[in-house]
Formats: C-alpha cells, structure tokens, sequence
C-alpha cells in the first residue's frame, strides 16, 4: 500500500483483520483453527506539495505477505516506489517537507523501504473487544540518494482495538513512532492515531472510513490529519479486493490519494 500508517492499517483491514475476528476467537475447546496465509498486491497514487512550492507525485506497488496463527499476526510488505517532486518519502508516513529536498525533482524510482511487523492477539473475541498490540519495523532498502527513504531503521509500537457490533465494525489504533535521524534528515519521534468504522453493506462488501492524525515528523512542521474511505470485496471466500479514496488535511497530508489491493487466502 502506500507509505503512510493509515494505508498500511486499511491494507490490514483489506486482508481481513479487522472484518472477521483473529483466528484465536474463533477458537473452541475441542479444536484448534488452522493458519491462514494471505498474499497481495496494492497500488497506489498520492499527490500533495507538502510544504514545498511544487507538488509531489507517488506511485507505488507492493507484495503484502501475511501469517496469521491463533495467537499471532506476522505481515511484511515489500514496495517499488517512483516519486516525482522535491519531498523526501519517509514509509509508514508518507513524504515530508525535509530539508534539503530531494536530489533529483524529476522521476526516480526503484525499491522502497520493507516493512514488517508482530501482531499480538491480546484479547481475542467474537462478540466483544479484541485488543492487539502490534510492533513494526521499517529497514532502509531504499535508495536514501535518490529521496527514496532516509536510510536510516524506523520502530513503531502501537495498540489497535475494535468489536463488532451486528453490521457495524468500529476500529481504533495509538502508536509512537521512533525515527531514526541522520546527518542529512533530522526527524522527532511522535504519537500517531487512526479511528474509523466498517459498515458491512451485504454480506461479501463492506464500506469503511479511517480519520487519521499523526504529530508533526520534521521541526517546524504540521501535524498531519486525512481521511480514507474504502470499499472491501470478498467475491469468494479466499478472494478479497479493496479500494480506497484518501483527502489530507495538512501540508503533512497528502492532497489526494487513490488505490487498490488484492489479496488471496491459502
């Protein structure tokens, strides 16, 4: 999906965490349900001018790869990225006003930075509240040359919440980044925060929407707020499909983002 950490929670949701309860709610006395393996492919497009006089354009693509027991969510997701525009693209919170800007305005593109993360199911349940708590990593397998990522290792530790209530699926997350600076890109550490809902439509398709909020990453910067709305589609029981439309609020926003993922259940 794309860098910021809504995307990235909306591509969770896409590949059914949020939908249907963990596989360890689902648990019984006398049984133990399999693991279940999900494999998808996003893309996506944002567009904004984060602070700078001129816009910056991201494309990306990326393999989602998600193991899930009864008790743990293990997911990784590896990007190609192709950026267009003088902001620096920092994963799992999109482009940012950083001085100096990007080497190269004009379009560079090559792997982005893969990241992957621990889900906990703390507290697993079918009619009442699941709790999760979640640890991820960003490694620096992009191109800092090319603006590309700012070669460093980023840590994020979050919580994430939501019940089902009949047709209706609240969700919530609070998490603190740890970015990791350099010579060239100084960035502060922060809070971030995403609430939202899924309205199951009928029984394959769900409409959703995610506000999201995260404190300013750079000195002197905006804080960033946006809000997602995304459509989910399961044709099959082992198929789904999602897409979504994203508006930002900030100049720590993007102006618009649009895009899509598939996914498939083994």
């Amino acid at each position: 999906m794309h860098h910021s950490h809504a995307s990235l929670a909306i591509a969770m949701i896409a590949l059914g965490v949020s939908l249907t309860p963990p596989l360890a709610a689902q648990t019984t006395v006398e049984t133990t349900p399999p693991s279940s393996v999900k494999i998808g492919v996003g893309m996506d497009y944002s567009k904004g001018d984060y602070g700078f006089a001129g816009d910056t354009e991201v494309y990306s693509s990326s393999l989602h790869l998600v193991y899930e027991s009864p008790q743990w969510l293990l997911r990784a997701v590896v990007p190609y990225v192709t950026v267009k525009g003088p902001a620096v693209v920092i994963a799992g919170s999109g482009p940012v006003f950083a001085a100096p800007a990007r080497p190269s305005r004009s379009y560079q593109r090559g792997l982005g930075d893969v990241t992957t993360s621990a889900s906990y199911h703390l507290m697993p349940s079918t009619d009442g509240l699941n709790v999760d708590l979640t640890g991820r990593v960003k490694f620096p397998t992009s191109d800092e040359a090319k603006g590309l990522g700012t070669g460093e290792t980023d840590f994020y530790a979050q919580t994430d919440f939501y019940r089902r209530y009949g047709n209706v699926t609240p969700f919530g997350s609070v998490g603190y980044r740890f970015l990791g600076s350099s010579p060239l890109y100084q960035l502060e550490d922060g809070f971030y925060a995403t609430a939202g809902s899924i309205f199951r439509l009928a029984d394959p398709t769900g409409l959703g929407v995610s506000f999201d909020w995260r404190s300013k990453i750079v000195p002197g910067g905006e804080h960033a707020f946006e809000t997602t709305v995304f459509v989910t589609h399961n044709p099959t029981a082992r198929w789904n499909l999602m897409g979504y439309v994203l508006k930002g609020f900030s100049d720590a926003s993007p102006d618009i983002g649009v895009g899509g993922m598939a996914s498939y259940r083994f």
